[in-house]
């Protein structure tokens, strides 16, 4: 079985990277709620001129706007919203090819018109986080907002900054109307709650607990998702509403280890995080799927061999055989100039782990960008500055690579 499933998934990547396909399931069948509201056709998209605030899932999925995107895809057109994948088709082969995305490609490539149905539905839950990674920012995490207004507009007083306003806007999360109307989920396959923290947004239960009372939705065939930082571990409570549900897939987001992981995942401890991971591994039985979901970024790309080793001592080695980058901005990986991806290339040249091989082979995949690899370098500096850390103590070895850069 699982071999058959590799050959489709081969099957059908590769009919999706054929030159003059543009297809994607996601429009047929998934929807991305911003922490603002916002409505994207997926995580990686640009923004609709839509928002949930005073609507409801059923509203925006079906308005106007977002039914012309959906039929763009079925004329085979390169949508300006999606513009991330137009420039690397990397994201849009590995979701519509895999996973929940599978069955509607293969209707496309058997040259059937997928029906338009919400099976797939992502929510961050605001931007309520207790923590401000260096990969993160206010869009994602209300802690950001200070340092993300020191920074963008300092001469600003902070509740007139952007970083304050936007922390206001995520507020539809209070709406009990939201959290209580399941119409459009009759067909979900998939919630996904993202964050933000979503255990710091306990408003998300309600919703799970709607969709156990209908009296003809099948929640025992329905996967619920999170991205958690790991800080929060679910209470008794929770396990028992989880119940219900086909399985719990928890993606814990720990990029790297002890004083490397403080820095980069600011305001978590990295004793505690441990203890809690320990905790989850014991809970992966029954309906659970936890298993760690590392980012690969500038901060990290370094140390992944130490990494791996860390997270195999712990009883984590699921992630190996995913990969999630930072696609775009300053601390992608691909941005940095070639003489540094030589030295990472070498670094790595005996390796057998697939994860790495799959890191360096995205990292050479896309051009070195010289302008946000100093955005990178000053970004370091002036969070530095802000939050009283030192990059140079904390990665020496990487720091002494691009010394050359960082001076």
């Amino acid at each position: 079985m699982l071999k058959r499933n590799k050959e489709l998934n081969k099957k059908l990547q590769d009919w999706l990277a054929k030159p003059g396909n543009n297809f994607c399931a996601l429009p047929f069948m998934h929807m991305a709620i911003e922490s603002d509201g916002a409505i994207r056709p997926c995580c990686m998209g640009d923004k609709f001129d839509l928002n949930i605030k005073g609507k409801t899932i059923q509203e925006v999925y079906n308005d106007p706007i977002r039914a012309e995107f959906v039929d763009s895809f079925r004329r085979n057109e390169k949508h300006p919203l999606c513009n991330v994948c137009w420039k690397d088709p990397y994201p849009r082969i590995k979701n519509s090819g895999v996973g929940h995305g599978r069955e509607v490609t293969l209707q496309a490539m058997n040259g059937n018109i997928p029906e338009h149905k919400l099976r797939w539905l992502e929510i961050k839950p605001g931007n309520r986080c207790n923590l401000k990674c260096r990969i993160c920012g206010v869009h994602n995490s209300s802690t950001w907002a200070k340092d993300s207004a020191a920074m963008e507009e300092p001469k600003v007083k902070f509740k007139n900054s952007k970083a304050f306003k936007y922390t206001q806007s995520c507020d539809w999360i209070e709406d009990d109307n939201f959290w209580n109307d399941i119409n459009e989920l009759e067909s979900i396959e998939y919630i996904h709650f993202m964050g933000g923290e979503p255990y710091m947004v306990p408003e998300h239960f309600q919703l799970l607990e709607r969709l156990i009372e209908h009296p003809t939705i099948d929640t025992s065939k329905i996967l619920v998702g999170y991205n958690t930082n790991g800080t929060y571990f679910p209470t008794k409570e929770n396990q028992e509403l989880y119940k219900n549900f086909k399985k719990i897939l928890i993606a814990i987001s720990i990029d790297d280890i002890n004083d490397r992981f403080e820095y980069q995942r600011s305001l978590a401890k990295w004793v505690e995080i441990k203890s809690n991971l320990i905790k989850f591994k014991e809970l992966n039985k029954n309906n659970y799927d936890a298993h760690l979901d590392p980012t690969i970024s500038l901060f990290n790309i370094f140390y992944l061999e130490e990494i791996v080793n860390a997270f195999t001592e712990i009883g984590f080695t699921s992630f190996i055989e995913e990969e999630h980058y930072v696609y775009n901005g300053p601390a992608a990986i691909h941005v940095m100039p070639q003489s540094v991806k030589d030295i990472i290339i070498e670094k790595y040249k005996n390796t057998n782990n697939t994860w790495i091989l799959n890191a360096i082979k995205y990292m050479n995949s896309q051009r070195s960008d010289e302008k946000l690899w100093k955005e990178f370098i000053n970004d370091i500096k002036h969070l530095d500055i802000l939050r009283k850390e030192n990059f140079e103590n904390t990665f020496p070895e990487w720091s002494k690579v691009i010394k050359p850069y960082y001076e």
